[in-house]
């Protein structure tokens, strides 16, 4: 596996059939658990939810499991406020065009599954996008002010966590501002963050509702939910048809994928602070290991609130390209950014909304770890991130 000298600064058993997915991020295995709950869906005989026999009733005895232990990782929440989706793009989408006849304040560093959605809104003047600070922090003075000044009908939508460099935005100071308001909806992507934070949809301790995806949790892909803190959320289907999920997703429920999800967020739920240790642990350990094998690496959001899993690092005079191209023929996975843009040409917005430039961004590499990782996978993977960054500066000395 060894190709005209990439790996003549590495040891030789690093270009064997090293696997170690640092790219969590985007998407995590499930795991057997996960895997032999949707086979025994389709293979048990699960009829269609809507029908009124026994297959039918053993679908809709998955289902509402799966919602009770989607709820086990969300406080505040209610049985009926969760409506199963294909994921959280089409969860998001949902919540926005919910809002679409009021006006709508969202972030300059959110997913594109909102900022594309927003772009729709009928009313452009009416949208509000608001930038963030170097750490990535929202600007909560705007908001304020915005919130105190506009009119009618608000719908704030605010991501609980970057999916790119894993800080926290402050949900709590967001609910405090809008608390009390009349005629608002705070809604929060919380796509990366479900299983790895605490959520509370509490009025004035949170998002009246969020959106969530079960493969970043070990779930499977396919599936997503949009979870309600209160009844009066005031959500509108996008697609028509049937009365599925109580009026709000019209289709016949993926049940397979849905008893899946379940199962992961059990297994989060019944592991979630030994879990999210491990994660912490790693991502420290990570870090460490690169802080001295690469010191003028820069790690993004590191004095900022972040989730235990997610590093941005900038590797400067390095194409992050070219170094996830090394890292991927060496068995490590790691990214450019979201896994819906990444491959893009165009830099991340997510890093240029911070402050770098476009050169800056296009130097940075996101590191993402799960819960099934090790800390030997992550001395290992950290080592060969090193020594790659080693061979292309010498490479780009050479040609100099």
């Amino acid at each position: 596996m060894i190709q005209d000298g990439i790996g003549k600064n590495l040891p030789a058993f690093y270009d064997s059939d090293l696997s170690i997915n640092l790219d969590a991020a985007a998407n995590t295995p499930a795991t057997p658990d996960v895997i032999a709950a949707i086979v025994a869906a389709l293979e048990g005989g699960a009829g269609n939810a809507a029908s009124a026999h026994e297959f039918g009733a053993r679908s809709r005895k998955i289902l509402a499991a799966a919602r009770d232990s989607v709820l086990r990782l969300v406080d505040g929440a209610f049985e009926e406020g969760v409506v199963f989706t294909s994921g959280c793009t089409e969860a998001n989408n949902m919540v926005l065009r919910s809002g679409f006849a009021g006006t709508l304040v969202t972030t300059s560093v959110e997913h594109p599954s909102i900022l594309r959605a927003a772009a729709q809104a009928p009313s452009p003047e009416r949208v509000h996008v608001l930038g963030v600070d170097a750490e990535g922090i929202v600007d909560l003075a705007t908001l304020t002010a915005l919130a105190a000044s506009i009119q009618g009908p608000l719908l704030v939508s605010i991501q609980a966590a970057n999916s790119e460099t894993g800080i926290l935005q402050p949900i709590d100071k967001i609910a405090a501002i809008l608390a009390g308001r009349s005629q608002t909806l705070f809604h929060s992507d919380a796509a990366q963050a479900f299983g790895k934070v605490p959520i509370d949809l509490a009025e004035g301790r949170g998002p009246d509702v969020i959106t969530v995806s079960a493969h970043k949790l070990h779930g499977p892909m396919g599936v997503g939910a949009v979870v309600a803190g209160t009844r009066d959320v005031p959500l509108a289907p996008l697609l028509f048809g049937g009365d599925q999920e109580h009026g709000l997703r019209a289709g016949t429920e993926a049940v397979p994928l849905i008893a899946g999800f379940g199962v992961a967020c059990d297994e989060r739920a019944s592991t979630l602070a030994g879990s999210v240790a491990h994660m912490a642990a790693l991502r420290e350990r990570f870090e460490g290991r690169l802080r001295t094998a690469v010191p003028d690496a820069i790690l993004l959001g590191a004095s900022a609130p972040r989730l235990p899993n997610i590093m941005s690092i900038r590797f400067p005079g390095i194409d992050a390209m070219a170094l996830a191209g090394q890292l991927d023929v060496r068995g490590v996975a790691a990214s450019q950014g979201s896994a819906c843009s990444s491959q893009r040409p165009e830099p991340s917005h997510v890093l240029t909304a911070l402050g770098l430039t476009e050169a800056e961004a296009f130097e940075t590499l996101r590191f993402s770890v799960s819960a099934l990782n090790s800390a030997a996978e992550i001395d290992i993977a950290a080592d060969v991130v090193a020594a790659s960054v080693s061979l292309l500066r010498n490479r780009s000395w050479q040609l100099a």
